[in-house]
């Protein structure tokens, strides 16, 4: 059960990142059709926008000492990993909320495919051929393929991680669990 209401610099950065980046996973399904050149345009600007916010992020799990949380990468954060995948599996979810375990090191495998996708992204605007990028060159349309081929695998592993973000969550509130209240509202508990 989610016992805290998360910081309201948490939850304007998850309103923008899951706004931004819910946005860029479902346009991209049109972005590689030539006939629909606004969609990849609109891709693009929110794409750059979507970086902003990641780039705040980063900026913001270093201030607030969320790495830990974000990346148990150690042998203690690895065995509560494992704890929290083992009682899924006797159909226990682990506690919401800013705790290490399995919900941890899912919003920092999110945060990790989300840069990918923000860096490739990025570098995908600065070489565009045909003038609008850093690079109208030959080499900047080889540069433009080759990653924007990255861009869609990384997209894959985003896919997954949206996917099991968002059913995790509705899973808790299912269960009673307020943790749609405690990230958009920043409370637990129903006001009097």
């Amino acid at each position: 059960m989610q016992k805290t209401a998360w910081d309201s610099g948490t939850r304007l950065l998850h309103v923008g990142l899951s706004t931004t980046l819910t946005f860029e996973l479902f346009d991209g399904f049109w972005v590689s059709d030539p006939n629909t050149r606004l969609y990849f345009i609109i891709h693009e600007w929110v794409g750059l926008l979507a970086a902003t916010v990641l780039m705040v992020e980063w900026l913001w799990i270093y201030a607030d000492g969320q790495s830990k949380i974000l990346f148990p990468w150690n042998s203690d954060g690895i065995s509560v990993i494992k704890t929290d995948i083992l009682a899924l599996f006797k159909g226990k979810l682990p506690q919401a909320g800013r705790t290490v375990g399995l919900p941890g090191f899912w919003h920092g495998i999110g945060i990790l495919s989300m840069t990918g996708l923000a860096v490739t992204g990025v570098l995908i605007f600065l070489v565009i051929p045909g003038g609008r990028g850093a690079s109208s060159s030959s080499a900047g349309a080889a540069a433009f393929t080759m990653l924007s081929g990255v861009h869609r695998e990384i997209s894959y592993v985003a896919w997954v991680y949206w996917i099991g973000h968002v059913s995790a969550a509705v899973l808790h509130q299912v269960r009673g669990d307020p943790v749609f209240r405690a990230i958009f509202l920043g409370t637990t508990s129903l006001r009097k």
